[in-house]
């Protein structure tokens, strides 16, 4: 793991959509120990360098664009010292700078369409995709910073419409050392929610997004599919296990977003990106049936199943068991063997899964087969 925060730290710290304050930051605190000027004019340079710097390690052009803007800023600022008409008053500079950046992020806020359509323009679409994505971590960090500055810029304008001059405790806590402190939170807590996301993505499973032909379009974390519904396609497999005439059952999880505690078929997996769907199958086989080498699914039907909850891609396989002893391993507690009378009675009274009742008819016939040669 910290290889790999090593490795990728160039790319995880410009996907911190908040990187364009660390020059901000860095003239605020520099502006209570030297000149204004001095200040601006060494984080106008280090804003430069560190955007050459992320052009260079990971061409995530767009995913600086904050830094971009924000040194920009700097400049202009910088620029403002050789014209005396605006000079800035004397221990504002934090709290300008604060102001200026809250303009920007307020901008791209409210531009966030016009922005994209810049950026995505003439690019191939597997291309903007991950443009897309980078631009909405802009988004995401401005919208952050948005959020922590606007009640101080708030404040700090009535006290000092009101209340001037202010103490000097007052004037210190709001005008030196409330501005940076709070971009400096927005990045490191931004930068924490980026560290989450890599470690959930090294540890969760990614699974396909498909188009309506059923063909490949993206991919997306397994742990996801419960924010998004039926917005995206996904593959999913499952297996019907028939046993001397017999269906066996049992009870879905409660804490599964789709029919939880429904009564239905007892494996069902997504299929897994880059997995082909033998693969998805002689997983969940050996994970089952370990032991068991000469079981082997058969394909039943593939179709296509969606609701308000959620949008798949259904392949359904039917397992014949003929020792019913294979059944009493914790895989399968809390289920049973059905007989098609026992089913067929509970049919349509929200009893079963949504799925197994779409399946059933083909599944019954199924199960009438194995009866009459059992």
């Amino acid at each position: 793991m910290l290889k790999s925060l090593i490795k990728y730290s160039p790319t995880l710290f410009a996907l911190n959509g908040t990187i364009g304050s660390l020059p901000i930051i860095l003239c605020m605190i520099l502006s209570e120990f030297t000149a204004a000027s001095a200040s601006l004019y060494i984080c106008t340079a280090l804003g430069m360098l560190t955007t050459l710097f992320i052009l260079q390690q990971t061409k995530l052009r767009e995913g600086a664009l904050l830094l971009f803007l924000c040194t920009g800023l700097l400049g202009l600022f910088s620029i403002s010292t050789f014209i005396p008409v605006i000079a800035i008053p004397k221990g504002m500079l934090p709290f300008y700078l604060e102001i200026g950046t809250l303009i920007i992020v307020s901008i791209l806020l409210h531009e966030k369409r016009a922005i994209k359509k810049m950026f995505l323009k003439n690019r191939c679409a597997c291309y903007d995709k991950v443009l897309s994505s980078n631009i909405d971590t802009v988004i995401r960090g401005s919208k952050l910073i948005r959020t922590l500055c606007i009640p101080h810029f708030i404040i700090t304008g009535l006290l000092l419409i009101f209340y001037s001059p202010l103490s000097k405790i007052t004037d210190m806590v709001l005008l030196h050392i409330l501005p940076p402190a709070i971009l400096f939170s927005a990045f490191f807590g931004y930068q924490l929610f980026i560290l989450l996301l890599f470690y959930l993505s090294k540890s969760a499973n990614k699974i396909p997004v498909l188009d309506e032909k059923g063909e490949v379009v993206g991919q997306k974390f397994d742990f996801e599919a419960i924010y998004y519904n039926n917005k995206y396609i996904n593959p999913v497999i499952r297996f019907a296990i028939i046993s001397d005439g017999k269906l066996f059952l049992s009870r879905r999880s409660e804490k599964l977003c789709f029919n939880p505690c429904k009564i239905d078929l007892p494996i069902e997996i997504y299929l897994r990106y880059d997995e082909s769907l033998q693969e998805g199958v002689n997983r969940i086989m050996n994970k089952v049936f370990p032991e068991e080498p000469t079981i082997d699914p058969r394909f039943s039907i593939k179709y296509r199943f969606k609701t308000k909850d959620t949008n798949r891609l259904i392949y359904l396989y039917i397992i014949h068991v003929e020792d019913e002893f294979l059944l009493c391993s914790p895989t399968f507690q809390d289920g049973k063997l059905w007989t098609i009378k026992q089913i067929e009675t509970n049919l349509e009274k929200n009893f079963f899964g949504e799925c197994f009742e779409k399946e059933y008819e083909q599944l019954k016939d199924a199960l009438l087969i194995d009866e009459k040669y059992k």
